[in-house]
């Protein structure tokens, strides 16, 4: 007779005590292959990001969620060669509708900031002037081009309706022709439906009131959004990276089972797939810049070409999210980065780097 082998006491308690912490967790499986040397030295972008040759800082926050506002920080081109940087600036009930705006020299650093409110005026940011409108006054500045912050009053030239429709209508069609900035705003008042155009004319920003038979709305050319290119935006829900971001190398280190949810009444749906560090590769200046981020699953599906797509996984059964490291690269050696909506980070080139080639 053979004689049969039980395994002992401490072996079974110490398979059932991996099998209890593997299904607490949720993690079906863990990788035991090391990281490959080539990526030991990657680090993640935060202000622990230690380079001879980069600087990272945190440069500007909010605590507006990316469902009530989901691009919060914006960066658009201004005169003098700079950026402004504007920031959803709210915090509580008191503030909410405030905006930052940071004016970025062309060397990455700032040069004036602004924190305005929103309870009565919307700016628009038309080249060198911010231009403050609401249904009854305006006024604009010349922040932009010189940090003035003085309102002056846009001239009313038919404050009283008092022109023809004739009148307002040959005014209109004179400066569109003439003029190189004017927009449109609608105003409804008791159910009476107007326009108020706004125009830059003899060194001065003017306004003409049209009254409407009926509400029109207005085209992206008539708007003075139309002046306004933003270049950066956070909180962009696309899982491809963008064009200049490379991927290097992707290192698993547990697999586990995690949902999709797809909203808009859709079910969602669960995948089984490993969960670990992503690692990647952009070029600020004439220098590349190495960078790692954790809790990261990459997908790829025949319907788009096998293309790589990008998932941050907190946990087992979580719903993955859209995961984009978005850098604005200015030629000038330094760059924004954020890969959420509320926050956005700095790298500049340290100078002893710019030197050194």
């Amino acid at each position: 007779m053979k004689k049969t082998i039980l395994p002992s006491l401490n072996t079974l308690i110490t398979v059932l005590l991996v099998f209890c912490f593997s299904s607490c967790d949720g993690i079906v499986e863990h990788n035991k292959k090391p990281l490959a040397s080539e990526y030991e030295n990657f680090q993640e972008i935060n202000e622990h990001y230690h380079s001879d040759n980069f600087e990272v800082k945190l440069f500007c926050e909010t605590q507006v969620s990316s469902s009530s506002s989901p691009n919060p920080i914006r960066i658009f081109p201004s005169v003098n060669n700079q950026l402004i940087v504007s920031c959803d600036a709210e915090k509580n009930e008191a503030t909410q509708g405030d905006m930052l705006y940071y004016k970025i020299k062309s060397n990455g650093t700032v040069e004036d900031t602004l924190h305005l409110s929103q309870n009565e005026y919307w700016p628009e940011f038309i080249d060198g002037f911010m231009v403050f409108t609401n249904n009854d006054k305006a006024f604009y500045t010349t922040w932009p081009q010189n940090g003035d912050t003085t309102r002056l009053m846009v001239n009313v030239l038919n404050a009283d309706l008092s022109w023809s429709e004739e009148q307002v209508y040959q005014k209109i069609e004179t400066v569109k022709k003439d003029c190189t900035y004017w927009f449109f705003e609608n105003v409804t008042n008791n159910e009476h439906y107007y326009r108020q155009f706004f125009f830059y004319q003899d060194k001065q920003w003017q306004m003409v009131w049209q009254k409407l038979p009926e509400y029109r709305s207005l085209d992206s050319s008539e708007t003075a959004n139309r002046y306004r290119n933003n270049v950066f935006r956070t909180g962009e829900e696309d899982p491809y990276l963008p064009e200049n971001v490379t991927f290097l190398h992707f290192h698993p280190e547990e697999k586990l089972k995690y949902s999709h949810n797809i909203g808009g009444g859709n079910p969602g749906f669960s995948v089984t797939n490993w969960r670990g560090k992503a690692f990647f590769k952009t070029k600020i200046g004439d220098r590349d810049f190495n960078f790692f981020v954790p809790h990261i699953a990459v997908e790829k599906e025949k319907f788009d070409g096998f293309k790589d797509r990008f998932y941050t996984v907190l946990a087992a059964s979580y719903p993955a999210r859209t995961f984009r490291p978005s850098f604005y690269i200015s030629p000038n050696g330094f760059a924004f980065y954020s890969s959420n909506s509320q926050n956005m980070y700095i790298i500049r080139k340290k100078e002893s780097a710019k030197t050194d080639h």
